[in-house]
Formats: C-alpha cells, structure tokens, sequence
C-alpha cells in the first residue's frame, strides 16, 4: 500500500470541506428527489427494457421495451428525457458488434420517444450529461466519444473524440464538460480526453488490470478509480492523472459514488458488501452488509438505491447508514435515474 503524504491529505481534507459549501444548494436538491412519490426509472439489462417503479414501495408503474442488453441510463435536468445505450451482446466477450443505438425515453409518458444511431459504432455502454445538457456515449468496441450537444432532437453527434483506448468501458464527465475520464479495462488504463479540443492529447495512467467505476470528489480535483479484479482504490489528481493514495477493498469492487460531503461509497462485489471510505485517508469508516452484490448506485441525496443481482434494489438511508426498504425487479438491474 502507498503511504499517503500528510500534505496530500490535508489538501483533500480541505478540498472535501470547500466542496460542501459549494454543493450545499446542489445537495438540497437531490434531497427532493428522494422523498416518496418520486419515481425509479431503472435499466434492466437482461430483461431489455427499462422499467418504471414508484418510490418507496417499489410498485411497477410501466416498462419500455427497447432491446438486448441495454446498458447505463442518464437523464436531462429537466427529467423529460432518459437515454439508454444499447450494448447488444450478453458480455465483453461475446462475439459481435453489438448494439449502436441510442434510445431516448420521454420520461413523462414512460414511452420510447425516438432512437438515434450511431452505426457503424457499437456496444454503446456509458452514457452522461453534463451540467449544459450535453449527452456523451461511449462506444466501447470503437473506444469513440460522442457528444450531443442537443440531444433532445440531435439525430447525429455533434463531435467524435478519438479515445485510443483498448476497450473504454465506463465513462465519468466534469460538470462542465472540459474533461472526460475513460476506464479502458483491457489495457488497465485511465484514459483523460479533452471534449472540446482534439490538439489536447489523451492523459493515459495504467493503474491495475481492469479499472471500472469511477467517480470524482465533490470538487472534482480528485479522481477515484477501482482496480475492479484486485479490489484496489486509486485517488488520482484530476488535472493530471498523477497517483495521490491507494488503499486495498474488500476484494473486488465494481462501483462507487461520492456523497454531497465528500465521503465514498463503494460497491464491494466479493463479500456482497457497501463500504463507506474517508475521501483523503481511502479507509472505510462504515460497512453494510446486502443480500446480493450491486452493480447499480443511484445515490439522490442522503438516499441510495443499490441495484442487485439478486434482482431487487436496496434502499440506503446514508444518514443511518442502514436499510431503509427495498422492492423486487426485473432480471439484471443496474443503473437508474430518479424522475
């Protein structure tokens, strides 16, 4: 384990502190969308759709088919429109080009309002929104970005940014677009690309064997990356994708997600497990033990909704670090937004 320099972790500490004066507004608002009434819009990979669940009981209030395995969802901040990218094979070693669609879901009439397509790029996997309504979708097979700059009625991507990775999985944008971070997982890379600007090279930093989830500090100078096969989390500087810290998990870990104060949580998938970590030391302050492991965060303020592979979602009341309710899904639950 690399010690962290007590300067690094003062920085972070204070980092973490600017954060939550900063985001306190931004938190408040996510807090509204946990109360009961909202609604659960969650992908469910391996029955093809996306389904819709009221919150908390976790009734089915309607399904849009769409195809095989659509993957991650994200939302505009208005919550009128989702969009689902289509992965198309059952795993990454599936033979095939899989899907290049992308669906837009109008969330208001839980119906499929329009597909844009992407072809000849294939496995579409993540997919973000920035702070200025832009879409970003990640091709995995083609290590391409696309970005939309207007996707409610966009029918082609408004720029292709070239990652060069290997195989670019999972996908994390700043706020403000002017920097994407790419888990490429065959290669064991991070991969930093500027949206905007093609004359600024790719920042590359092999971390591990196969780095998937992703997230960034509450102030986005920090970068948080997990070694999925070895269960190791790596803090990295955002601007420069130098190491700060590492620290060993539970074994291996699939996802993570920063609170509005700063602290971790990660999703441990070898002991079925939330782990909640110190944003400057990486050491787990709190764990809670699930029934299933989680491929699927959705954190809204103080609530977290955990998707499992036992085909339910765990509902995680952050203040009381305990179990707050649940409700059974559809096959394969991952990710989710709230409307």
């Amino acid at each position: 384990m690399k010690p962290i320099d007590r300067r690094q972790g003062l920085w972070m500490l204070a980092g973490s502190a600017v954060a939550v004066t900063a985001l306190g507004a931004r938190a408040m608002a996510q807090e509204a969308l946990a109360v009961p009434g909202r609604t659960l819009a969650l992908v469910e990979k391996s029955a093809g759709r996306v389904a819709f669940y009221a919150l908390p009981d976790g009734r089915r209030l309607g399904t849009v088919a769409l195809g095989t395995q659509p993957h991650e969802i994200a939302a505009d901040a208005a919550g009128r429109f989702a969009y689902v990218g289509h992965y198309g094979v059952a795993s990454w070693k599936a033979p095939g080009a899989g899907g290049s669609q992308i669906w837009v879901i109008d969330l208001h009439k839980r119906a499929l309002a329009r597909t844009i397509d992407m072809a000849p790029f294939g496995r579409l996997h993540a997919v973000r929104v920035d702070a200025r309504g832009r879409l970003y979708v990640l091709s995995e097979q083609d290590s391409m970005l696309a970005r939309f700059d207007d996707p409610a009625n966009d029918t082609a991507p408004s720029r292709l940014i070239p990652v060069t990775g290997a195989r670019s999985h999972y996908l994390i944008v700043r706020r403000d677009g002017a920097r994407a971070y790419v888990a490429d997982t065959l290669s064991g890379a991070v991969i930093m690309v500027d949206p905007e600007d093609m004359g600024v090279a790719p920042i590359r930093r092999r971390i591990g064997t196969a780095p998937e989830g992703m997230t960034l500090s509450a102030d986005e100078r920090t970068l948080y990356v997990i070694d999925r096969p070895s269960g190791t989390i790596h803090a990295l500087d955002a601007t420069t994708l130098e190491e700060r810290a590492r620290r060993p998990l539970r074994g291996e870990a699939v996802r993570i997600v920063t609170q509005a104060d700063g602290r971790l949580i990660v999703s441990n998938t070898a002991d079925k497990s939330l782990s909640r970590l110190d944003p400057a030391t990486l050491v787990e302050q709190d764990r809670l033990s699930l029934d299933a492991a989680a491929p699927g965060l959705n954190l809204s303020g103080e609530t977290l909704y955990a998707a499992l592979e036992n085909n339910r979602v765990a509902i995680v009341d952050t203040r009381r670090w305990a179990l707050a309710g649940g409700f059974a899904t559809g096959a394969a639950p991952d990710a989710s937004v709230l409307v």
